[in-house]
Formats: C-alpha cells, sequence, structure tokens
C-alpha cells in the first residue's frame, strides 16, 4: 500500500473552501443561463446585467414596462426557474 505524504490540516480546508466556492460559481452559472433559456425572447434582450448571490437572483430590466410586469409576476418567474433548475435554488428575484 502506498502512503501519501503527511499534509497540513489548514491546506486541506483551504483546498477543501475552493472547490466549495467553485461549486457556487457553477451554480450561479447555471442559474443565469436557465433566465436566459426560460424567459421569453424580448425580456433578455431587456436583460443589461444579472447575477445570482445568497439565493438571490439581481436582474438588470433596461425597460420600465418590461420590469413593472416582471415584478407583478415574479413569483411565476421564480418557479419557472426553480422547475427548470430542478430544485428551489432562487430564493428571491430582485429586479432593478
Amino acid at each position: 500500500m502506498k502512503r501519501n505524504k503527511p499534509v497540513k490540516l489548514g491546506a486541506l480546508l483551504k483546498e477543501y473552501f475552493n472547490d466549495i466556492e467553485k461549486g457556487d460559481n457553477i451554480l450561479a452559472a447555471r442559474v443565469l443561463r436557465t433566465w436566459d433559456e426560460v424567459m421569453e425572447e424580448n425580456i433578455t434582450r431587456a436583460t443589461m446585467s444579472k447575477y445570482f448571490k445568497n439565493g438571490i437572483l439581481y436582474c438588470t430590466i433596461s425597460s420600465s414596462i418590461l420590469r413593472s410586469m416582471l415584478v407583478a409576476r415574479v413569483y411565476s418567474v421564480k418557479e419557472k426557474i426553480n422547475n427548470s433548475l430542478g430544485s428551489d435554488v432562487v430564493k428571491k428575484i430582485v429586479f432593478r
């Protein structure tokens, strides 16, 4: 049986937390890609920027009319995204 070199606990913990952070980035990328897939074309074109952090999806919409429409149906938009992802990932959506 081959033995590995001893590794300091601090180095292991640093590697572990880096892996978790990368997993969060992958999840954020999935959420942002799902937004583009689920939403209508006119809404994706009006979406100037978006990011996902701590369960909250932030979207900047250039059209005030579309933004008002999305605010009115924010619950159904959130459900669409979560259903597409297969889990309750998005807790809240903030439109700017």
